[in-house]
């Protein structure tokens, strides 16, 4: 096995044999419906994915999140999260900000919200197209140059002559402008500032989805419980998509976690591969009109009798 540094792995035979598993994993084309900017992103992601020689195992022990889930990512099956982009970029070394940058407009293509955009709009514009070198040669359009040209000589000639009375002068007009500037951003609407992005889903549109890979990104934790055998369990709540669901994990393969509510259908998750150190196991969404009505099972061992329950407190 390779060993796990801040910055790769080493370099083994075993590790090499999962590059090039995934480096034809990567080969296969992306879904046609994926709209462009899904497309770029995820390209991007395997291109640092396989430069940093990390395994899909590998990838899943180093970030927390299965090697399931990074398969559909990299297939370009279900949109990644930001947080698994960000635990991408750590793992592999690289920068984040130009990915996460990459990801919110990959993320409006997604959700729908660049449909608005027209599809060519990365194409120059018929006027703006159409111009020739003649035409940027002509002396009509040297005339704003050469205009420039002439204020910053003037400018220049009255630093040389006046350099403190200049200074001030630069120095008044500048304090003019933060001022006027500060009037009008005082002036705008808080309701701008504060507005937030409506969720994808809520109530029972949000059963049965990962909420990994959903908007609802204000979860809190309602209740907690550690069971008999050292497995610690968590209902989690979005309050804006009014949906809960259970985290847990696990300290064995073989065992099941339920969560059910008034008014929705049951969600479930059965772990039966051993669980690596630290992975997380979650259900999918149920629908939390009430959230102190939610109830969460754990059942140690599929096949035999016996659970623990607890329930919400929010």
């Amino acid at each position: 096995m390779g060993v796990t540094t801040a910055c790769g792995i080493d370099d083994d035979e075993e590790g090499a044999t999962g590059v090039m598993v995934h480096s034809a994993a990567r080969r296969r084309g992306l879904p046609h419906d994926l709209p462009a900017a899904c497309s770029r992103l995820v390209t991007d992601l395997r291109s640092m994915k396989d430069a940093s020689g990390l395994t899909l195992n590998e990838l899943a022990q180093a970030t927390a999140i299965s090697k399931s889930s990074w398969e559909r990512y990299l297939n370009g099956k279900q949109f990644p999260p930001r947080h698994a982009v960000q635990a991408l970029c750590n793992a592999a070394c690289q920068p984040e900000d130009a990915r996460l940058t990459q990801w919110a407009l990959a993320d409006a293509a997604w959700s729908g919200r660049g449909q608005s955009m027209p599809a060519d709009s990365d194409r120059p514009s018929p006027r703006t197209s159409g111009i020739d070198a003649a035409a940027l040669d002509s002396p009509s359009a040297s005339r704003p140059i050469s205009r420039t040209r002439r204020t910053l000589l003037a400018v220049s000639t009255l630093i040389d002559k006046r350099p403190v009375g200049t200074a001030a002068g630069v120095f008044l007009l500048c304090a003019a402008m933060i001022t006027a500037a500060a009037v009008i951003h005082a002036s705008r609407p808080t309701t701008a500032q504060t507005a937030i992005r409506p969720p994808i889903c809520q109530l029972r549109s949000c059963e049965g989805r990962n909420p990994r890979t959903t908007a609802c990104e204000d979860p809190i934790t309602t209740a907690s419980h550690t069971a008999a055998d050292g497995t610690r369990l968590e209902i989690r709540l979005s309050p804006s998509c009014q949906a809960g669901w259970i985290r847990a994990w696990p300290t064995h393969p073989g065992f099941r976690i339920e969560i059910t509510g008034p008014d929705a259908h049951p969600e479930s998750a059965v772990e039966t591969a051993q669980p690596a150190d630290n992975e997380v196991t979650t259900t999918t969404m149920i629908a939390a009109p009430l959230p102190s009505h939610l109830r969460a099972c754990y059942y140690p061992s599929l096949g035999h009798p016996g659970r623990e329950c607890f329930r919400s407190t929010g």
